[in-house]
């Protein structure tokens, strides 16, 4: 997979090839993303601004336009980045042509909750979105409903003619629209599906949720200002990609394949019984098979121990594995290189984990209703190594046999 070649195809210029363009890359694939487009479009790029996390910004810690925003709960930086966008778009605008480059975690990197609410009431947000157990989209949701920037409401600062967003997808659940909180969508809704989404995240009556309720309040009025930019939301790259790479590589080890699909969600437990079941078909049958899907499995965090979703469904493959009677494996690798804690891109399991862990003490299933599944992968040595990947496509998940 090529970004150049991706951003060559899906850019929107083709009828004025000599306008100059301002470009704006938020997300953790937004250094890679802001290269591909510079090698494509060459001197026309005027101004950029790029938004990324940390761990992205040390690859170059001199660049002037690399705003640095915290993730996954939004801080300081966050506010800073936000603020920072908003006057770079309102800029009275020398080029014609406004390219928004957009990946995963942008939502967190880059945020400006509508008053009352400040950044640090997004920590009480999130908590309460990990005891609920709800999915992303949700949470996007109530994220956009009471930003000052998401959900169509950077549009407004908008002062180029026309403007196009390029979208890196990573929400397998609701798509394109949901990346960053719907950042160039518009979302409006009525104030009883925000009650509701308060509701379903716990929050109904608390101090919390009332603010929630005012920010929403707030930025009713101010989505009611027009968008005088033609835009345009483009894909160009997605989880479906991620998984007919994984296919073709597959197959041409010469493992037969059964494909899970690209749209993998919902709460880890579940996903890891319908595995188990078709693994437990698969296992009756002759030669190597490889059993592949993409997405993004949520945690309902009860314990107070550490991990990630990789690790959390890595974990609990490890006593399917052990039943089945024949040798085989399990990996989940998250394509941005961050199963949540540095330094850890997934885990891999295989028939034996679940043995060697007791012979060293650890308690499988203890670990895994504490969500310390990281505690149990690293002691018997099977965390996969994380890092910077430079893309944001969900979660590979891989089993053979």
């Amino acid at each position: 997979m090529e970004l150049p070649a991706l951003i060559e195809e899906h850019l929107a210029l083709g009828d004025e090839p000599d306008v100059e363009v301002d470009v704006v890359a938020l997300g953790k694939a937004s250094r890679e993303m802001v290269a591909a487009a510079r090698s494509v479009l060459g001197p026309r790029v005027r101004r950029q601004l790029i938004i990324c996390d940390r761990e992205s910004a040390a690859l170059d810690t001199d660049d002037p336009d690399v705003l640095v925003g915290e993730h996954p709960i939004p801080g300081e930086g966050s506010l800073h980045a936000a603020q920072k966008l908003l006057a770079f778009l309102d800029e009275a605008p020398a080029s014609g042509f406004t390219l928004f480059l957009l990946s995963g975690g942008a939502s967190s990197l880059c945020s400006w909750p509508e008053p009352p609410l400040e950044v640090s009431d997004m920590q009480g947000v999130w908590t309460a979105a990990l005891a609920a157990g709800i999915d992303i989209t949700s949470l996007n949701k109530i994220r956009a409903a009471t930003s000052h920037l998401a959900g169509g409401a950077v549009l407004r600062h908008v002062r180029t003619r026309r403007s196009q967003n390029l979208i890196m997808v990573d929400n397998v659940i609701s798509g394109a629209e949901w990346v960053a909180s719907g950042l160039t969508y518009d979302y409006a809704p009525p104030r009883s599906e925000v009650e509701a989404l308060i509701d379903r995240v716990g929050l109904d009556g608390s101090p919390l949720g009332d603010k929630l309720l005012a920010a929403f309040d707030a930025r009713s009025v101010s989505m009611t200002r027009p968008v005088t930019c033609l835009h345009e939301n483009t894909v160009v790259a997605s989880p479906e990609m991620l998984l007919a790479q994984a296919v073709k590589e597959a197959s041409r080890r010469g493992y037969q394949i059964v494909e899970m699909g690209s749209h993998i969600q919902g709460d880890v437990q579940s996903v890891c019984e319908e595995w188990a079941g078709v693994l437990q078909r698969v296992s009756g049958l002759d030669g190597p098979h490889c059993v592949v899907g993409v997405g993004e499995v949520t945690v309902q965090v009860r314990g107070g121990g550490l991990g990630g979703r990789c690790q959390e469904f890595a974990w609990s493959m490890a006593g399917v594995l052990e039943s089945l009677g024949r040798e085989a494996a399990f990996a989940a690798r998250s394509s941005d290189g961050r199963d949540y804690l540095p330094g850890v891109g997934g885990a891999w399991v295989d028939t034996s984990t679940k043995q060697r862990a007791e012979e060293v003490g650890i308690d499988w299933l203890g670990l895994k209703m504490e969500n310390d599944t990281y505690r149990g992968l690293q002691a018997v040595d099977q965390l996969l190594d994380g890092g910077h990947t430079g893309w944001n496509l969900c979660d590979l998940y891989v089993a053979v046999l």
